[in-house]
């Protein structure tokens, strides 16, 4: 086939469908119709995992932890070890150091306060941190700031509260308006600098500190608190390669931590988002099918039409062949005719599926409070692209190959 003739093959399709507008919109209903649906399917699926991952995420379930182990289960009853290690800066660096540069590390303390809420004492859990590379402290911001590198080090008296407490210290109040006010925390008056997001359930009133004064902000305890260190992966599927690093540093800082069992190093997160993916996976395919059977039923739409439009332009197709069209020309031709009816079916479907999945996670947000949106992706744009392409070959393969298998005269001469 000469480079001439595609092109003209293909013109000739295209002006043949343009010249047929009524028939060439309802041979595309179908399409549309199953391109909408795929589209809308995959959005809300890609959308659903993206919130999954967001919850995953604030909840530290793609976090594996560095604990010390401070108890012994001796006859189902809990012993507490008079000694075990205290993580300090100098580990926090040095595991900082260890791992990935994209992974967030922190060094956790935990304990319990008493403040002062509106005139009325009231007890909060409170918590210091450190970050060797942290981005926001581990802290899932609302409004205001997370701590600076020199608040930390310097243990200045600023917090980050959580959202309860937040929405108690203001009162009648905007929430927000809580950043800049202080708060009196056994003894010390702190400036809040930043609120939490709201978390769906929350009991507790939580204030985090920088870790320096962290123990001076807590009830005394009669031995040493246990600290902890975090690792906060960039991916939850990268929580079993930053655990492995985790029990690689602690072997290289203190052999003897892990072989006397001093410290326990442990993920949660990884499990849940397996089932999460399956879950969301088994959703697409089963979805998927049932727009899958909508293309077809558009495609053998498709066929009908070019079927029909065989048998009426038989003698256009006898006249190009016998003014030397080949046979892969007229088979180009159909079938440009077929491609083009599925791409313009599955552009106008990406559009309705695009807003039939806004509209979707739109009633999902207001009934179910869940944040969930629609997610748009260049994949699912193209996976609907091609099922049209794919579509449009397929079904248009087979009256190409009759017309152009109509021999010449025969097709002159029919009327």
């Amino acid at each position: 086939m000469s480079r001439q003739t595609l092109p003209l093959s293909i013109h000739v399709g295209i002006q043949t469908l343009r010249a047929n507008p009524l028939r060439t919109v309802l041979s595309t209903l179908g399409v549309v119709m199953g391109a909408a649906s795929l589209v809308a399917v995959l959005s809300i699926g890609d959308g659903a995992e993206r919130f999954a991952r967001q919850q995953i995420e604030r909840r530290g379930l793609q976090t594996v932890w560095i604990r010390a182990q401070t108890s012994d289960t001796v006859d189902n009853l809990q012993v507490p070890r008079a000694d075990f290690p205290l993580f300090t800066p100098d580990d926090l660096r040095d595991l900082a150091a260890f791992v990935p540069r994209e992974t967030e590390t922190l060094l956790i303390v935990e304990g319990t306060g008493t403040l002062t809420v509106t005139g009325k004492s009231r007890a909060a859990l409170v918590q210091g941190l450190a970050a060797g590379n942290a981005r926001q402290m581990g802290l899932n911001m609302w409004v205001g700031r997370a701590f600076t590198a020199d608040e930390v080090e310097s243990g200045i008296s600023v917090a980050v509260v959580g959202y309860k407490l937040a929405a108690e210290m203001v009162g009648d109040r905007p929430t927000e308006s809580a950043v800049g006010m202080n708060l009196t925390l056994q003894g010390h008056s702190l400036r809040v600098i930043g609120i939490q997001e709201a978390v769906v359930g929350e009991r507790l009133l939580n204030v985090s500190v920088p870790f320096a004064q962290a123990e001076t902000l807590m009830v005394p305890a009669p031995t040493p608190r246990a600290r902890g260190l975090a690792l906060n992966a960039e991916r939850v599927e990268d929580v079993l390669a930053i655990k492995a690093k985790a029990e690689a540093w602690a072997d290289q800082r203190n052999p003897d931590w892990r072989r006397k069992k001093q410290v326990a190093i442990a993920s949660t997160g990884l499990d849940r988002l397996l089932a999460m993916n399956q879950g969301i996976l088994i959703f697409k395919i089963l979805m998927g099918a049932f727009t899958g059977i909508s293309l077809i039923v558009g495609g053998i739409g498709i066929m009908n039409v070019l079927l029909a439009s065989v048998a009426e332009r038989t003698k256009e197709i006898g006249v190009r062949k016998a003014a030397g069209a080949r046979r892969r020309d007229i088979v180009v031709q159909f079938l440009a005719e077929s491609v083009v009816i599925s791409l313009a079916g599955a552009m106008i479907g990406a559009i309705l599926g695009i807003a039939g999945a806004y509209l979707v996670t739109y009633i999902m947000r207001s009934q179910t409070m869940a944040q969930v949106y629609a997610a748009v992706t260049w994949q699912t744009l193209a996976v609907a692209m091609g099922a049209a392409i794919l579509v449009g070959l397929v079904f248009g393969t087979y009256p190409a190959l009759k017309a152009a298998r109509l021999p010449p005269v025969d097709a002159m001469r029919y009327e």
